[in-house]
Parts: structure tokens; sequence; C-alpha cells
């Protein structure tokens, strides 16, 4: 006798749980997932920051679940639990920041989000645009197609963010010059970073970041931002489009331009007020490369102040 199993005939069946719906369309934008922009006060000051920055997976995902964990009881004793929300997009975006800096071992942490944000998805899997519900009641027939300050540069693509052709980056200080440019932080600043804001001798706000999306909080009439990408592919010619939000006039040079590999090349977009409102409107840009890259930006600017014509 050898005691191995050499025949068994069991069956097993799997109970309960959720059937698999194919025919909805995915992905979409849950009620629950916050909302953009991300203001400080009122004033709008410090709402130059695209939030969110994109979305991933994150509705109903089973995952590795510790068996000590305490934080939800009826998980305790549990190796698996189903979640939803920011605990499982945050580590399906952190395993794919991962992937970009294996490739790319010499990208920072602004390069590897650029990579993530710029390549990201606009459309659901019929074609249609990425679906926002609006409502914790009946969520699937209170929606509306995404904004940036629903779904930022869009659904991540983790295959298209290992070929992101040009990238956004912003080093350490380009930051630190954004956080002392904030009244009152420097105590703040100080506290965690052990630096003094003293040694910054100019300040940026949070439009001025290189980041691959531009929001404005308040466009008095007009302005220019600038942005610079540097190409991680091959020698390549972009041409740039862009839409411009409501009640803003966009433009954006160079409108096309030829970059070497390792180059840089600085890109000037000028918003223009064209009408009063305090409703924030959406715009994009995309720069088409000619090997095939898409690199997509998202706009957005909330309040638009034109000139005054009006004789008092």
């Amino acid at each position: 006798m050898t005691k191995r199993i050499v025949k068994f005939g069991a069956l097993a069946t799997i109970c309960g749980g959720f059937k698999a719906n194919y025919s909805s369309s995915a992905p979409k934008i849950m009620y629950y997932s916050a909302r953009g922009p991300d203001p400080e006060d009122n004033f709008l000051d410090d709402a130059e920051i695209m939030k969110p920055n994109l979305v991933a997976p994150g509705n109903s995902i089973w995952a590795a679940w510790s068996s000590v964990g305490a934080d939800s009881v009826e998980f305790q004793g549990e190796n698996f639990a189903m979640m939803s929300g920011t605990s499982m997009a945050a580590p399906h975006i952190a395993g794919l920041a991962a992937l970009v800096r294996q490739k790319f071992p010499n990208f920072s942490p602004s390069a590897i989000a650029s990579a993530l944000s710029t390549t990201a998805s606009l459309y659901d899997k019929n074609g249609g645009p990425i679906m926002a519900q609006r409502a914790y009641a009946f969520p699937d027939q209170n929606q509306s197609p995404a904004t940036p300050f629903d779904m930022g540069s869009g659904f991540v693509n983790a295959t298209a963010a290992l070929n992101p052709g040009l990238i956004f980056d912003s080093s350490y200080d380009n930051y630190m010059s954004f956080l002392c440019g904030i009244n009152g932080s420097a105590p703040v600043v100080l506290n965690y970073t052990g630096e003094s804001c003293w040694v910054y001798n100019s300040t940026i706000t949070g439009a001025d970041l290189n980041l691959p999306s531009i929001t404005i909080a308040k466009l008095n009439q007009s302005r220019t931002v600038l942005r610079s990408v540097t190409n991680v592919g091959g020698n390549e010619t972009y041409s740039v489009g862009w839409s411009a939000p409501f009640g803003v006039s966009v433009k954006v040079s160079p409108a096309h331009f030829y970059i070497a590999s390792g180059e840089k090349q600085v890109v000037s977009v000028f918003f223009n007020s064209t009408a009063n409102s305090t409703t924030a409107s959406y715009g994009r840009i995309g720069l088409f490369g000619n090997q095939g890259h898409v690199v997509n930006i998202p706009l957005s600017v909330i309040v638009k102040i034109t000139y005054n014509t009006t004789n008092t």
C-alpha cells in the first residue's frame, strides 16, 4: 500500500455571494467616491491641485485580510474579505506604481504619478464616457458623465502607464515652494519636514506645480500656466489639441513640437475668461505623438471673472 489517493469522487459547490453581472457599464464612479475640488476654505486659495488624481478598481473586491485584523469586527479571524472604496483602489494603484518604477527605476514619485495619470482611460468598456453616480438612492438612475472632479485624469490603464511617452516631473523643492506659499503654513512645514520656509526665496501656486493636470480656482480675466514635459520614449513629433472649459478660451503653444528622447519641452497654456461664473467647468489638452503616444491633461476652472464693462 502506498497510502496515496488514486481516485477521489467528491463534489463541491459554492453557495451564496453575489452573482456576476456583465450587463452594466464599467468602470463607473460610485456614489461614495470622494469628489473634488479640495479647498482649504471658501476662498478657494489652495484648491488648485486637481483631486482626485485618477480612479482605480475599488468596489466589492476580494482581497487578502489579516486574520488578526480588528478594524472590521465581521472579518475577524478571516483570511480574505470583500471591501469597497479606497481600501481597494489604493493598493491597486500602489501595485501599478511599483510596476512603473520597475521599468523606470529613476522615476520620481511625481513621474510615476504622471505616467499613471496621462495614460488613464476616459471611456467605459462600451466606448461611452465613464459615468458617475450622483445619489445614494437608486444610484444607477442618478448618474451623468464623470468630470475631472469625479475621476481626475480617468480610469487607470496598467499597460499604457508603462509606455507614457511624456512625463510631467516635479521635484521636492517644487512641492516645498508650493507648501511654503500657503498662508500660515511655515510652522506646519517645519514640523513635518524639519526645514524652514525661509530657505525658499520664492513660492508657487498649486496651478504652477508641474502636474499632469491644470486647475485654476479663480481665473481673474486671464492667466498663463506653464508645463514642462520630458520625453521618456523615442524621438517623436507631437501635435496639440484642446477643448476649453465653458466660460473660458484656451490657447496652447507650441501647437506642434519635435522632442528627442530624454529632452524637455515647455508648453504654455493661456486661459482667458469669457463669462462671469462661479460654477466649475472642464476641458482637456491632448498631446498626440506620431509614434502613437497620447498624453491627456484634464483642465478645470472654478470661478471665472471677466472685465466689468458696466458704467457705474
